[in-house]
């Protein structure tokens, strides 16, 4: 019986990739008297691939690593100015409001109102991640709420420990196949896929997957049904 689910914050509760996408388009704008829009993008992936271990995931990190490819990428030509629009994008970035997903407040209720234990498990930049979650009024809906900098198998096993769920009672909801699926299904856990339009690159995952604790859906709004099935099955 599943008695826990578990949720991904980012892209999965509310939007958040696509204003990344979004600043990075502008980056390539202010850019473009140095170089073309493919190449700043290609650096600045690098460059955020490079950072992770050092700033970790989020809007801060991410401003950074794009006033370091503004540096490298213009050959340390580019102007006081335009560092200033960079951070100045960061941290309309941070003063974002908050859009929540489809359904998503709905679908919530309908689980508590099923008894199920839910939890948020995200990761991040402490601050920027408490900022979206006390936007999105979903806060008191969770029996717990989880922050951490890589959400991985050993992440798991111990947020699991310390809130003593046993992994094949929990379902983690999540759109991405590296951070909220292939963890979960590796100790033991279910795991419920919900892509998102847009993904990170460091969140990609190409190959067929095919487990029978791993579940697809289009929409947050199917997972109750899809709960109803399983638990009946």
């Amino acid at each position: 019986m599943i008695e826990v689910i578990a949720f991904d914050a980012d892209d999965t509760l509310w939007h958040n990739e696509s204003h990344f996408q979004e600043t990075q388009a502008a980056l390539t704008r202010i850019l473009d008297r140095y170089a073309p829009h493919a190449e700043v993008e290609a650096q600045l992936a690098e460059t955020e691939h490079r950072n992770i271990r050092l700033f970790g995931y989020g809007i801060k990190g991410f401003t950074l690593s794009m006033v370091e490819t503004a540096i490298e990428i213009s050959r340390r030509r580019v102007t006081a100015a335009e560092i200033h629009q960079i951070v100045m994008m960061g941290k309309a970035m941070l003063d974002a409001p908050l859009d929540l997903m489809d359904g998503v407040e709905q679908v919530l209720d309908s689980l508590l109102a099923a008894d199920y234990r839910l939890l948020l498990i995200t990761k991040g930049d402490l601050l920027d991640q408490r900022n979206k979650i006390d936007k999105s009024g979903l806060a008191d809906r969770f029996h717990a709420v989880e922050i951490v900098s890589e959400k991985n198998s050993s992440a798991y096993r111990t947020i699991f420990a310390k809130l003593a769920v046993v992994p094949d009672s929990a379902m983690m909801v999540g759109n991405s196949l590296p951070s909220d699926v292939l963890p979960v299904l590796e100790i033991g856990g279910h795991a419920v896929h919900i892509p998102y339009h847009v993904t990170a690159v460091f969140e990609r995952h190409d190959d067929p997957l095919e487990h029978l604790r791993f579940h697809a859906l289009e929409t947050l709004r199917g997972l109750p049904e899809l709960l109803n099935r399983l638990q009946s099955g």
